[in-house]
């Protein structure tokens, strides 16, 4: 796959792009060059690129041509079709030989870098020669260096090293029974019902208490005597759950200015080719598209899109604002509700500090076993 380069006044950047983009051709490595709009299509796109040019009589000129396939194209017209082939074939030979990129599978509380690293210390890095990688080599390394790791399993399909990890099954929470242990509350909350396995109840109903706090002491009346034990039980209290929304009286909003600008980056084999992309912009927004080009090569580009922005500072007005502030409490504050409650009562306030600043809060009651 070759390129060619085409110039254009830099004024046209954005009516070059857009008319380009409408016509369905790709462009890469767009970039500023003085007054000029400097950028590439794909050579088999040159003559639509001309097509358009002409078609809105824009002036442009074509600056050079390039890419790795046209490159043998001109050798093969120089040198011979039979010695380019065997060429080609030994290129392509050499990059099907080589590592493009390496897949983790199973992970879970095992890190993908320790992983990982561990590979690449066994030489399975990218580019290395896929016929001198041992896959047992690679499995014995990867399950002897982690104690988490009960088996590995390694295969290459194609330039790809995949690994499935294997996890061993944590062991199981036993607790100790002849432990003096209490049941403690891990939340606040106001007591609405005990259930006493084991122990003796030491909150009440309808009495606050707060995370911490003994519910169910480890003791227990037997014969007329306490006797030390492990408390069991359930408790259940009123828990409040809330969210909240601030109201500032001014806010700076960014908006596009219409401005935008395409830097690309150029990968091979998951190695950057070049400097890495910046925005010409100094605020702006941005966004990354990936694409990867059709061949044998693992060859990737990825474009930012940097759009221009600018800052405006509104001054906003309570009541208007009141159910904005109001929706964004509430989903605040059912979003902290645990799996599958049931909100027994809701209700909203708004706080106003010293400083003017105001807040709308959100409650949920909900009942809920802090035990």
């Amino acid at each position: 796959m070759g390129y060619v380069t085409f110039c254009c006044d830099r004024a046209l950047s954005g009516k070059v792009l857009s008319g380009l983009t409408a016509h369905n051709i790709a462009v890469f490595f767009a970039r500023d060059r003085g007054d000029e709009f400097v950028f590439c299509t794909n050579r088999n796109e040159k003559q639509k690129t001309v097509a358009f040019f002409e078609q809105v009589c824009y002036n442009y000129q074509i600056i050079g041509e390039n890419g790795f396939f046209y490159r043998i194209g001109l050798f093969l017209g120089r040198k011979g079709l039979i010695a380019g082939i065997l060429i080609i074939s030994v290129v392509l030979g050499l990059i099907a030989s080589r590592l493009a990129s390496v897949e983790v599978y199973g992970l879970k509380t095992v890190g993908y870098s320790e992983v990982v690293g561990i590979l690449e210390r066994e030489g399975a890095t990218v580019g290395a020669n896929l016929r001198k990688l041992d896959k047992r080599r690679l499995e014995y390394a990867v399950t002897s260096s982690i104690e988490r790791i009960a088996f590995t399993s390694v295969k290459i399909v194609g330039m790809t090293l995949i690994v499935n990890v294997y996890e061993e099954l944590p062991p199981p929470d036993i607790p100790d029974m002849t432990a003096e242990t209490p049941v403690t509350a891990k939340k606040d909350g106001i007591v609405t019902r005990i259930i006493v396995f084991q122990g003796t109840a030491v909150a009440e109903i309808d009495k606050p208490v707060r995370a911490g706090d003994m519910l169910i002491a480890p003791v227990q009346n037997i014969g007329g005597l306490p006797v030390g034990i492990r408390a069991v039980g359930d408790v259940y209290a009123r828990v409040y759950y809330t969210g909240h929304a601030m109201f500032f009286e001014t806010q700076t909003v960014s908006s596009r200015t219409g401005r935008t600008a395409v830097v690309s980056e150029l990968y091979l084999f998951g190695k950057r080719i070049g400097k890495s992309a910046s925005s010409p912009y100094k605020v702006y927004a941005e966004e990354v598209r990936r694409e990867y080009l059709t061949g044998p090569l693992p060859i990737s580009v990825v474009r930012y899109y940097y759009h221009e922005l600018t800052a405006e500072t509104l001054t906003m007005v309570f009541e208007e604002e009141f159910p904005a502030l109001f929706e964004k409490a509430k989903r605040a504050a059912y979003a902290s509700l645990p799996a599958g409650s049931e909100v027994l009562n809701e209700w909203h306030i708004v706080k106003q500090d010293p400083n003017g600043v105001k807040t709308l809060e959100y409650y949920c009651e909900i009942e809920e076993k802090i035990s």
